[in-house]
């Protein structure tokens, strides 16, 4: 049996989910209502018998993930031959520096991969949502003497969003090109791929070696399209629900697709693993649905107390909603209060956010793409940011912004409109 090396790429920024990421890299944010993104990975490769020892490569703002991870227990990565690493930017005797890209993450941690010795790398990237066993990618990439495998799934919509791959009828990678402006296919590149050992850090050396080094240094821009022309290089089709939420349309759409009586994305059967011992661990506790409570089609976490209404939406643990609330097609994360009266209408609020008496979140009938981010937030949810304080009386338009820690201060007026954002000096 061929030996694997796991490696999750989960250090990202991704400016174009705005607030959500300020405090925390994208493989941290909360999904599914009691999920991290991180946890899908995780999950898919703790459920691939093969993969014994995984490392993840974080740079940006990595607290609640490190936190969230720990030593790997809830997806049994413990033990004298399996493990977690976590693997920061570390300094070096000489050359020291950030990760300049997903290639130079790879590069600066070459005494992982030879400590492990594997005969195969498995990188996934932590931020998407899916259900995979990797074996099967594995055994293909074995069985057709690949020295790079890359996974791919059909898109149905824009593929020009993605790294889009063509593929003969045997498999053979014809061409890559990250987001074309013209695709050929629409097999997207689902950020998973499987080397060969010594072929990726005969790769990483080549680029990093060569006289005119990139300030970044990325898998898809410098690694892959000489590796394609030079190597043996495979595309393996994966048919199933992939979530990239790159967007936050894309993030809030994805919570939709989670409900209704015949959901198009049903997690559940998933049995996504995540860590319920971390400082950040959410309550699970039991919900009380008290006497003037309605809650329709909606996934609720425990820990919740819910005294008003509530409507296709996802609540994670700890939310109140008070009497004569409304919440309607909303995403709520842990220990958000609404108090009576409020009304939250498409919007997305980050941690311990509060909706006082009487406020507003998400009116009108202009729904103007978002001022600063007119590409991510263009489906009428508005998004508030960590511990936002909503004053009472004031109304908030759709597809607005609020940055964390804002409160009544930061609110110039009791009407915010549609688009706006509304901001709080330095994050």
């Amino acid at each position: 049996m061929r030996k694997i090396l796991a490696i999750v790429f989960a250090g990202g920024h991704a400016e174009e989910m705005s607030v959500l990421t300020f405090k925390r890299p994208k493989s941290a944010v909360v999904f599914g209502g009691g999920y991290r993104m991180i946890d899908f990975a995780l999950t898919n490769l703790s459920n691939t018998s093969s993969v014994s020892n995984v490392g993840i490569l974080t740079q940006y703002r990595p607290f609640s993930l490190v936190d969230h991870v720990g030593i790997g227990m809830a997806w049994d990565f413990i033990g004298s031959s399996r493990s977690i690493r976590i693997l920061p930017p570390h300094l070096k005797l000489s050359d020291s520096e950030w990760y300049r890209g997903t290639a130079d993450a790879l590069f600066q941690n070459m005494d992982f991969l030879n400590l492990h010795k594997p005969d195969d790398v498995l990188i996934v990237s932590g931020d998407h949502a899916y259900n995979m066993s990797y074996e099967p990618l594995l055994r293909f990439h074995m069985e057709h003497g690949a020295d790079v495998t890359m996974a791919v799934t059909p898109v149905e919509k824009d593929p020009s969003r993605f790294g889009i791959v063509e593929i003969n009828a045997e498999g053979r990678i014809i061409s890559y090109m990250e987001k074309p402006k013209y695709p050929k296919t629409n097999l997207a590149s689902m950020t998973v791929y499987v080397f060969k050992r010594e072929v990726l850090e005969e790769e990483l050396k080549r680029h990093a070696q060569s006289k005119t080094p990139s300030k970044s240094f990325h898998i898809y821009d410098d690694i892959l399209p000489g590796l394609i022309e030079r190597r043996r290089a495979f595309g393996w089709v994966h048919h199933g629900r992939w979530d990239y939420a790159r967007t936050l349309d894309s993030y809030f759409n994805a919570h939709q697709d989670m409900l209704g009586d015949n959901p198009k994305a049903d997690i559940m059967p998933w049995n996504v693993r995540t860590n319920p011992w971390s400082k950040s661990a959410p309550c699970r506790a039991v919900s009380r649905y008290r006497g003037s409570a309605i809650v329709r089609d909606s996934i609720i976490c425990g820990g919740c107390d819910i005294a008003g209404a509530v409507e296709r939406s996802v609540l994670s643990s700890g939310v109140k909603v008070g009497k004569g609330a409304i919440v309607r097609d909303s995403i709520l994360w842990d220990g958000v209060t609404v108090e009576e009266g409020a009304v939250v209408d498409k919007a997305i609020c980050d941690k311990r956010c509060v909706i006082s008496k009487g406020a507003v979140v998400g009116c009108g009938d202009e729904i103007p793409p978002n001022i600063e981010l007119p590409r991510s937030l263009t489906c009428g949810a508005t998004v508030l940011g960590m511990d936002v304080c909503v004053p009472e009386g004031v109304r908030i338009g759709r597809n607005c912004i609020v940055y964390p820690n804002a409160e009544a201060i930061h609110f110039d007026s009791r009407e915010i409109p549609s688009g706006s954002a509304v901001r709080v000096g330095i994050q």
